[in-house]
């Protein structure tokens, strides 16, 4: 019989230590088994704790937005049934502001309007005869809807100032709006129903216009009063008229001092009459109080403050000495044909 070598005999185990050996590891793995059991249901918990955890928070969340909701809704403004908020002294600077706006576009379409009379000037010194007429009549019309615009922006900035008026004498006034608007459209109903006398005929742009074109369409002979070039219109009331003639008036461009032509012409503004600024310094030499005007039969009293730089004049001064060059010139060259 063959007998088994000792390290087989080794490799043999009982076969009641395989019963135990296998018992053992099942012990084991149901002990891991019950372990991974209990993290998962630990897990588990955890997971529907949080889910607990967040529906509380979620829940929180959307009682905080209604909550928030509420409140915009409490905040909300009804703009269409919110009355206007009365202004009072404290509005009056930013009043004041808007007033300024209207007075800086009154200054630009008063440029615009000395813009039209230049071309007007220059045309008509370019062009003799009745070759330029047609033109000069649609820069007088452009000249008539500047002075019209003008008007309008001069309603704006009176209605606003009036308004800055009331309210820094202390009156509060609840409606701005309708008081603005009902004034501006007062003012503007009234001025649309005026005659073109009474639109034009004191407008110191519109006189200065065609007092321009009358020198030099007709040098050296006075200009009528402007309405004379305006036909009578209903409204035009005589005694309105005799408000608005003035008599024959020509430019006179010699210095009532010096009996010179004009130099750097100043004009005063108490009676009109202009003078060349170095001769009217000369006339006060330093002295501040008011004299007697030194011009032919006047007898206003000015100061030397009183005497502005007149460009206007300085302008047609510079035309005026133009034209009797060309017209020197002309009656050489007539004597010279003779």
């Amino acid at each position: 019989m063959a007998v088994a070598s000792s390290s087989r005999r080794k490799r043999v185990v009982p076969s009641s230590d395989i019963e135990d050996g296998l018992t053992q590891r099942s012990a084991r793995e149901d002990v891991v088994d019950d372990d991974d059991d209990d993290e998962i249901a630990r897990r588990v918990v955890k997971k529907e704790k949080k889910s607990v955890k967040g529906k509380g928070r979620a829940t929180e969340t959307h009682r905080s937005e209604d909550i928030d909701e509420e409140d915009d809704e409490d905040d909300k403004i009804d703009v269409a049934n919110f009355p206007d908020q009365p202004l009072d002294k404290s509005h009056a600077i930013p009043m004041k502001g808007l007033a300024s706006d209207w007075e800086i576009m009154i200054r630009t379409i008063q440029r615009t309007n000395n813009m039209v009379s230049d071309v007007a000037v220059a045309l008509a010194d370019a062009v003799e005869g009745d070759e330029g007429q047609k033109d000069l009549l649609d820069l007088e019309r452009s000249l008539k809807e500047l002075v019209d615009i003008e008007n309008e922006m001069h309603t704006n900035h009176e209605a606003i100032q009036n308004l800055v008026q009331e309210v820094t004498s202390g009156t509060e006034i609840d409606n701005i709006i309708e008081q603005y608007q009902g004034n501006v459209r007062k003012s503007k109903k009234s001025y649309a129903i005026k005659t073109t006398r009474q639109k034009y005929a004191k407008n110191e742009t519109y006189k200065n216009f065609k007092q321009s074109i009358y020198e030099i369409e007709h040098p050296g002979v006075a200009m009528p009063p402007v309405t004379e070039f305006m036909p009578k219109e209903p409204g035009d009331v005589s005694d309105d008229d005799d408000d608005l003639e003035m008599g024959a008036v020509t430019q006179d461009y010699k210095c009532p001092l010096t009996l010179r032509p004009l130099e750097n012409p100043v004009t005063s503004e108490i009676c009109g009459h202009s003078f060349s600024q170095d001769a009217i310094r000369g006339l006060f030499d330093g002295f501040r109080g008011a004299k007697k005007c030194p011009a032919s039969g006047c007898t206003r009293e000015f100061r030397l403050l009183d005497c502005k730089l007149n460009k206007e004049l300085a302008k047609k001064l510079k035309l005026h000495t133009r034209r009797l060059k060309r017209k020197d010139q002309e009656q050489e060259v007539e004597e010279i044909i003779e």
